[in-house]
């Protein structure tokens, strides 16, 4: 069955849909996404590939409702819930399975921004714009003619969920999709395109760059911004509500994820995790003689942005915290100096750890400390992604022109943790910091810090 007959097909089979609501705002072409479609076919040809957007409306605490992360970036389609994009690997044919105007409080959305069927087709690119009640049918259809594999998506991580033993899924996006589509179809094969769709990610289109760029300036701002919101007797939640305020004057649409102005011992990983359990965010009051995690981003266009520091509350390190801060961010450069596409992100963490046992070797006085931090148990160089979503997978670990990554090595000695991160795009000609004017090293910070 070919591409044009089997969207010609089913349009014949449907009547004109409802108009749908929908705002494209990241500003990326038709032609880009659709692109991006058949690139993901063709790697998929034995597929019917399944990427639900997201269905639920947004909980009153959030500040936005935020499109399924995948679903947005082969669509462009930020503001149309309740939709499935099904894409036929056999004959790159692309369909949008649409619901009728969702409802919030139980009463029907009519204002929001609308396009008909044919005007969304225009303005993604798709072949074929479809009601939801078609979708079984088609899927089945599609199954008794060719048996293709039904390939979906995958989580970042793991979804987290303890049930009784042999109880279903309750939460979790993706398990809950793989979950009804197992029931509904249960003699189809599946599959995971989830490896293609983190390999297309980890590198950036012109476009999408474009868009990151204001996003790590309006960062970075938002970072200085928390920083000096740090102060002995102040809140953590006061600090986080600068960083947000920061977002939005910047003309931002608000944080890429609530802020973590983490003070004392909540700064600790174990403990900032913690946080996404806890009802008030392990907020508490920043004591004297302590180091904060200043860990945030702001979002607008769809994308996001992710930087952070470590700051001390009086204003300046402890001899021994300056000393551990300065050999993380001698490390840290040398890190960024050895980034340049076809280095792998252990190669930079390679290059941060020789920088700091060298440091050691080199002084004396800090040489237990550099022996510590350069261990393999020492320092976690962490790097990932930064795109649609804050944190993204770095793939195969392999940079590439047009990888977007946050470095953020994090480590803890003693009571204090110690965090540090920017925004970096790699380039053919090397490396290129989209969070510019931050302070780094021991003295700028306390400097910056003193004004």
């Amino acid at each position: 069955m070919t591409r044009l007959s089997t969207a010609l097909s089913l349009i014949v089979l449907t009547t004109i849909l409802a108009a749908v609501p929908v705002r494209v705002v990241s500003g990326q072409s038709t032609a880009e996404w659709r692109e991006r479609r058949s690139q993901l076919a063709a790697a998929h040809p034995d597929a019917l590939i399944i990427l639900p957007g997201r269905w639920e409306e947004k909980a009153m605490e959030q500040p936005g409702w935020i499109q399924e992360p995948s679903f947005f970036y082969f669509t462009g389609l930020a503001n149309i819930p309740g939709a499935i994009l099904l894409i036929d690997g056999r004959s790159n044919t692309h369909i949008l399975f649409a619901a009728p105007s969702p409802s919030s409080f139980g009463v029907p959305i009519e204002d929001l921004d609308l396009l008909s069927r044919d005007d969304l087709i225009a303005e993604s690119g798709i072949d074929a714009v479809l009601p939801m009640d078609r979708f079984t049918t088609y899927v089945t259809r599609q199954l008794e003619l060719g048996n293709p594999i039904l390939k979906l998506n995958a989580p970042r991580m793991p979804e987290s969920g303890s049930l009784p033993e042999g109880m279903l899924a309750v939460s979790g996006f993706h398990a809950l999709w793989q979950q009804s589509l197992e029931a509904s179809f249960p003699d189809a094969r599946f599959g995971s395109v989830a490896e293609t769709i983190q390999q297309m990610r980890w590198v950036k289109s012109d476009t999408e760059i474009r868009l990151l760029r204001p996003n790590g300036l309006a960062s970075a701002a938002a970072l200085r911004a928390g920083m000096k919101a740090v102060a002995a007797g102040r809140t953590q939640r006061q600090a986080e509500a600068t960083v947000i305020a920061s977002c939005l004057e910047s003309g931002m649409e608000g944080p890429s994820f609530w802020p973590w102005v983490m003070g004392g011992p909540n700064a600790h990983l174990q403990n900032v995790i913690a946080s996404f359990r806890d009802y008030h965010h392990l907020n508490r009051t920043f004591l004297e003689g302590e180091l904060v995690r200043v860990d945030i981003g702001c979002m607008s266009g769809g994308y996001g942005g992710d930087v952070g520091r470590t700051i001390p509350v009086s204003g300046t390190f402890s001899q021994e915290q300056g000393t551990i801060w300065d050999l993380l961010v001698t490390g840290y450069q040398a890190g960024v100096r050895a980034m340049r596409p076809g280095v792998s992100v252990d190669d930079i963490a390679e290059a941060a750890r020789s920088a700091i046992q060298e440091a050691g070797e080199a002084d004396p006085a800090v040489v237990d400390l550099a022996t510590l931090l350069s261990s393999p148990d020492g320092v976690s160089w962490h790097i990932h992604g930064v795109g649609i979503e804050s944190g993204e997978s770095p793939a195969d670990g392999i940079l590439r022109a047009g990888s977007v990554l946050a470095f953020e090595p994090m480590v803890s000695v003693g009571d204090h943790a110690y965090y540090l991160e920017d925004m970096w795009l790699i380039t053919d000609a090397g490396v290129e910091n989209l969070t510019p004017d931050l302070p780094t090293s021991r003295n700028d910070i306390e400097h910056f810090l003193s004004r």
